[in-house]
């Protein structure tokens, strides 16, 4: 498993305009290939009058790969939609691009530009993450030792996602390798050896800065 990969940081979109048709794009992060397919038919319902709703995905993973013209000349609009996903090294995401004929035909060349220019939009509106895979970590401390973790964790920038009252103050945060030593070593130091730290999985999450 990569422990590492970049996607989109939201969904977003864009619009281009060639010789009176219009080029809409969408784009989504997903992590497998039924989230695409779902999105793909939700702009297919919110836009039905669309002559032609092209797309391009790519899993999480990196394994799945597909792209559909949909009617429009062979290369002209799936592969460059992907070209886009391509260029950027992104995973995990999907761009779909629905157009309206506005009568006059743009060729080869114009379909081309036209549906990797809507992608690209849609793309710069949604901004690109990074997400790296963490550990799920549980810390517990007793009531008294609580503080003083809650103040280490902002001085290391740890954010608390979750937090359980119990026989001991349980926090939960996401963690990287070297974090989690760290943190073994500080609630060691502030429990005097009481405190425990529990790695319960891992997660991908948004790079930290």
């Amino acid at each position: 498993m990569n422990d590492s990969y970049t996607t989109v940081a939201k969904e977003g979109s864009g619009e281009y305009e060639e010789k009176k048709s219009v080029f809409y794009g969408f784009i989504k992060p997903i992590e497998e290939e039924d989230e695409a397919l779902a999105y793909i038919n939700e702009i297919r319902e919110r836009l039905p009058n669309m002559r032609h709703t092209c797309y391009a995905y790519v899993n999480k993973g990196g394994n799945v790969v597909r792209f559909s013209d949909d009617h429009e000349p062979q290369g002209t609009a799936g592969m460059p939609i992907l070209e886009v996903i391509r260029r950027e090294g992104l995973t995990g995401v999907v761009i779909v691009v629905a157009r309206y004929f506005g009568g006059i035909l743009l060729g080869a060349g114009g379909l081309t530009r036209a549906y990797g220019k809507a992608a690209k939009l849609a793309l710069d509106n949604a901004g690109k993450a990074t997400f790296v895979l963490y550990h799920d970590v549980e810390l517990y401390a007793d009531y008294s030792a609580y503080q003083k973790l809650k103040y280490e964790l902002s001085v290391m920038g740890i954010e608390e996602i979750e937090t359980r009252y119990e026989a001991d103050v349980v926090s939960r945060v996401l963690a990287s390798e070297n974090e989690v030593e760290i943190l073994r070593d500080k609630l060691s130091n502030m429990t005097s050896g009481k405190g425990q730290l529990k790695i319960v999985g891992q997660r991908f999450a948004p790079e930290k800065k």
